[in-house]
């Protein structure tokens, strides 16, 4: 019995690996360009001394750090209001009947105010590289720290 119960105690502890820093960084990030204008966004898939790779859906975008003047983290605000509003409108696209249009359309109101209150709180982090490869590895550091969010 206590054999079994150390097989399964092994097995479970496996893939406990500390003071290891991920892969990859799961973080959302805007990606702009000298003049100002969004060049990609995705999730950072791999930061390399020279270029960024970020996943967007199933493809994977190459940026040049050449390119890069600004990276903005997390997503906008009219996002969150987006997605908290979502719920409701789809409900009010299908449903029929008087009392689910009426919950459909609270629905919505309710999700776009938690929307809106989320994005208050919303702590977005904008890094601004010059050219700088100081800059970049403060950058690439960060990302691969473990996350608190």
């Amino acid at each position: 019995m206590k054999y079994l119960l150390f097989t399964i105690a092994l097995f479970l502890c496996i893939n406990i690996t500390a003071q290891e820093l991920p892969k990859k960084s799961k973080v959302f990030v805007r990606v702009y360009n000298n003049e100002g204008q969004k060049i990609a966004k995705g999730k950072i898939l791999k930061i390399t001394d020279s270029t960024l790779v970020l996943k967007k859906g199933s493809r994977s975008i190459t940026v040049p750090s050449s390119e890069i003047s600004n990276i903005k983290t997390k997503r906008t605000k009219g996002h969150s209001v987006l997605m908290g509003a979502l719920p409701g409108a789809a409900l009010l696209i299908i449903s029929d009947d008087a009392y689910a249009v009426a919950a459909s359309i609270l629905l919505t109101f309710v999700g776009t105010t938690a929307g809106i209150i989320a994005s208050l709180f919303k702590k977005s982090t904008i890094y601004s590289f010059t050219g700088d490869i100081d800059k970049w590895k403060g950058f690439k550091e960060d990302m691969y720290s473990p996350q608190l969010y």
